[in-house]
């Protein structure tokens, strides 16, 4: 056995213990501990090492951070694997923002990939500035009251969060001039438009992707013209917050791994299947080991 698989073990029995609650331990008699046999509560299973293995949610979704007691058994079990991350877990003093409510929780799948087209590439003060021209262009106010800003807002009081997103048919009519005079470039315009066209026709929707395993989310995303696998990883780990996702794309995430597991990083190294192999004690939380893979790049100079 592999000293790697031995620590997931480990980590395993160790979850489990802290996550049963605590007892008086009484001694019985082999009748009597027959009997409690019969009525004791099954142990809490451990958790899954599948990146795709559906886990027992009641409406047919795939679990994620967000749910009840899913961050606090992924920090159990990743202090249990990793040693060392569990040191930089101790030290963070932040908590992980996958286990927090979204920016704006009412954004649907659509909205969330439309912003992240719109912010591709760009600084993110002008990716919100381009977002508020074009939703004060094509959105809806949420409050009517406030209209009289649409045509004069010298004080900037009007926000994203004012609007209301214009649906995925509204997105697919547009004319690329009146796109482009919101400050998309041509080939974002035809993104935006793409993106829209898979939630128009019914080829996706919140309620088909919440119920698609990882990769399956992952290859519909990337098959959109416009959306590549980072965006995709993204997605699945800050809207769907799905708990083993793996950027190996993020340059951040490769540079803080190379360091945190003290292999050489190099232009064309790690490989993604370099970083699978070092991440395979996380699983099945590697979305949330990443997290603090970020914040560990950020404390480190590394060439």
């Amino acid at each position: 056995m592999t000293a790697r698989k031995s620590a997931r073990l480990a980590a395993k029995a160790v979850l489990n213990k802290q996550l049963q609650p605590a007892g008086k331990v009484v001694k019985r008699s082999s009748k009597k501990r027959q009997q409690a046999a019969s009525t004791a509560k099954p142990p809490l299973p451990a958790p899954i090492a599948a990146a795709d293995s559906k886990q027992a949610v009641a409406d047919g979704r795939y679990k994620t951070l967000a749910d009840t007691g899913e961050m606090k058994a992924a920090l159990l079990y990743l202090k249990a694997a990793d040693p060392a991350l569990a040191a930089i877990i101790e030290q963070t003093t932040e908590q992980c923002s996958m286990s927090l409510p979204r920016d704006d929780d009412s954004d649907s799948s659509f909205v969330s990939l439309c912003k992240s087209v719109i912010f591709q590439q760009l600084a993110g003060s002008a990716a919100r500035a381009i977002l508020l021209k074009f939703l004060k262009r094509f959105g809806t106010l949420k409050d009517q009251s406030l209209g009289y800003l649409l045509e004069d807002d010298s004080a900037k009081q009007l926000t994203p969060a004012h609007f209301v997103f214009p649906s995925p048919q509204a997105v697919v009519s547009m004319d690329h001039a009146e796109l482009k005079a919101v400050g998309l470039s041509q080939r974002k315009a035809e993104y935006l438009q793409a993106v829209a066209e898979r939630f128009n026709n019914g080829t996706l929707s919140d309620e088909l992707l919440v119920s698609m395993s990882d990769s399956q989310v992952s290859e519909a995303l990337v098959s959109i013209r416009g959306i590549g696998q980072w965006t995709a990883d993204m997605f699945m780990m800050f809207y769907l917050k799905r708990p083993n996702i793996l950027p190996t794309l993020d340059l951040a995430v490769r540079k803080a791994m190379c360091h945190h597991f003290k292999v050489p990083f190099g232009k064309r190294t790690p490989t993604h299947n370099q970083m699978v192999e070092m991440a395979n004690a996380w699983e099945p939380y590697r979305s949330v080991a990443t997290w603090y893979m970020w914040r560990l790049a950020g404390t480190i100079t590394q060439s």
